[in-house]
């Protein structure tokens, strides 16, 4: 039984999982490298806090909540306790490791031993602990207070009874879990965005549309809360230029996207410089206008049928099951439906032609093949 939480790192995503945790009723433990970064953190911490008090969407004090968490610098001996550690620092396979290996030597051997990442194999940051069946994937969504949703992804030595605990865990924070039972790249949610990404690279960079055009059909036709390249820009060029090509990296089938490579090389990372596909003012995020009728211009098939394929193989080869696929896409990415209600609305035939269309544009076979 879990009582007692270790989070390590405490940037955005490891004060996040600290607060939610504290506030389902753990006792937790914030650990980073200097004081100045815990105090920064639990500020965040608080305010979060209080804005959810404000709301009435926290049962108890801010002051009780807060009680449970215990700022500590570096990895002290005193952990003992601790029956969970969730890992939430920089994605470096290399820091990951040597973080794992210290860890094994301090916690408990009860103690399962999640990582936060989102892009790294679980298997290969496993490899630096004797006791693999402890390690496994628990990626949150940020920010993690708000979003719903955590992949819990095996490695390749993940054992049941780690599986079952951590979902047991998640389940108990409020949160909806679903399982990725092969350690893929992109796991489920990424895998999918990417697949949807990169075919609309393909679709620019081929001479197809521009980038306005898929983000009116995304926006339009297809419900998605973003347009394709809109939402490149809010979380960064640079970010799903470098996400994209260590998954191709690692054996996603996929279209490398020159465009996304151009722009990090140029500085255009989006809202974050003010330029990406769009322009932002002060480095602030706004909608861009698209027109309606731009979204008449290309058949939206050609942007969810390789994320239908995508999800069709990934339940063909036991990754996921239909049902945390659709979830994963609806709590993650906030799509109006799941990836399936879209194969069922536009029906098997046209999604198989819209793919044969789409070999012909990219000259792929591969990675539009179930």
């Amino acid at each position: 039984m879990i009582r007692s939480v270790l989070v390590i790192g405490s940037g955005t995503m490891g004060h996040g999982i600290a607060e939610v945790s504290a506030i389902a009723g753990y006792n937790v433990y914030l650990s980073d490298i200097s004081k100045d970064i815990l105090d920064n953190a639990m500020q965040k911490i608080k305010w979060s806090l209080e804005k959810l008090y404000e709301k009435g969407n926290l049962k108890e004090s801010v002051e009780n909540v807060l009680g449970r968490i215990k700022t500590i610098i570096g990895l002290p001996n005193e952990l003992r306790e601790i029956d969970i550690s969730i890992e939430a620092i920089p994605e470096k396979l290399d820091l990951k490791r040597q973080l794992f290996s210290k860890l094994e030597e301090l916690l408990p051997n009860s103690a399962i031993l999640a990582t936060n990442t989102s892009s790294l194999p679980i298997t290969e940051i496993a490899m630096a602990v004797k006791k693999q069946e402890r390690v496994i994937g628990t990626h949150f969504f940020n920010p993690p207070v708000l979003m719903q949703l955590v992949e819990i992804i095996r490695g390749s030595k993940t054992s049941d009874e780690t599986v079952k605990q951590t979902y047991e865990f998640i389940k108990s924070l409020g949160k909806r879990p679903i399982i990725v039972n092969k350690d893929v790249p992109g796991f489920v949610v990424n895998r999918i965005l990417l697949r949807i990404i990169t075919t609309a690279c393909m679709l620019i960079e081929n001479g197809v549309c521009d980038y306005t055009t898929v983000d009116a059909v995304a926006r339009y036709k297809l419900g998605f809360p973003m347009g394709v390249f809109e939402l490149v820009d809010y979380t960064g060029v640079d970010v799903n230029y470098y996400v994209s090509s260590a998954m191709i990296e690692r054996g996603f089938k996929a279209y490398p996207c020159r465009t996304l490579e151009e722009m990090t090389k140029k500085g255009y990372l989006g809202v974050k410089t003010g330029k990406g596909f769009y322009t932002y003012p002060s480095n602030k995020y706004i909608k861009p206008n698209l027109p309606p009728q731009l979204a008449e211009k290309l058949n939206p098939l050609y942007i969810i049928a390789p994320a239908i394929i995508e999800a069709n193989w990934m339940v063909k080869n036991g990754i996921a099951s239909r049902e945390d696929i659709d979830l994963g896409v609806r709590l993650g990415l906030s799509f109006p439906k799941g990836i399936f209600d879209y194969e069922r609305e536009y029906g098997r035939e046209n999604v198989v032609k819209a793919l044969e269309e789409l070999k012909k544009i990219s000259n792929m076979e591969e990675y539009l093949s179930e």
